[in-house]
């Protein structure tokens, strides 16, 4: 795929650059980047596309590493809570709530037993695998992010909200979900983990999750969290 020019940079990441360009985005990957990778986000994007969790599409161009997306203009959450506005927090526990109630049936997705352990060691299976499996027994299993923080979370000039970048979720119980956002914060903020305890954990045990099980996630996410930096 040529452009013309009149390309803007609007983005960019480890793995990809994503221009706006005629009224689209296009994200550019790196041509070390995995093509089965990137095919892979594909399918995670029209899978949450059936769940009506993101109104944006995917489409496919003549280069298996450039993907044209719907383009949505507006601003972060980070942005926003760059300015100070707490209500970020709760826009946070909302979009968790949209995620975790929305219907499975029918959804094309991995569940986190089956992928997170790959490559792992097996000192860190021994210890993160028995926590997936007893959460995942212990409690339901739905969409999971597992990479909801503030960049994530786009709000458009007409205040719609909107979900981005899912390549990491998989079908899990919830618990994980609000587990990683934990290991982010701690890693990222120490003044927006206090927040976040404050205005999210408590929306969490409305739904029936205990502390303790929160705390054996957050350690299976911390290993998998560890995991990734290391391999970045």
């Amino acid at each position: 795929m040529v452009f013309d020019g009149s390309e803007k940079l609007i983005g960019r990441g480890a793995q990809a650059d994503v221009l706006s360009y005629r009224g689209y985005a296009y994200k550019i990957y790196k041509p070390s980047y995995p093509a089965e990778w990137i095919a892979f986000e594909k399918d995670q994007q029209r899978a949450v596309n059936m769940a009506g969790l993101s109104s944006i599409r995917y489409y496919d161009t003549d280069d298996d590493h450039i993907v044209k997306m719907d383009l949505i203009e507006g601003e972060t959450l980070e942005t926003r809570a760059s300015r100070g506005d707490l209500t970020c927090f709760d826009i946070l526990a909302d979009s968790f709530a949209k995620i975790h109630s929305a219907d499975i049936n029918g959804i094309s997705m991995p569940c986190i037993e089956d992928t997170a352990c790959m490559n792992l060691s097996i000192p860190e299976r021994e210890e993160v695998l028995p926590i997936l499996r007893r959460l995942s027994d212990r409690y339901s299993s739905c969409i999971c992010h597992l990479d909801m923080h503030f960049l994530n979370i786009m709000v458009s000039g007409s205040g719609e909200l909107h979900l981005i970048d899912w390549m990491n979720a998989r079908i899990a119980p919830a618990v994980f979900d609000y587990a990683r956002t934990y290991v982010i914060f701690d890693e990222f903020s120490a003044a927006g983990l206090e927040v976040y305890r404050a205005k999210v954990l408590p929306r969490m045990r409305d739904e029936g999750i205990e502390d303790d099980d929160l705390a054996d996630a957050v350690r299976a996410c911390y290993i998998l969290r560890q995991h990734e930096k290391g391999q970045g």
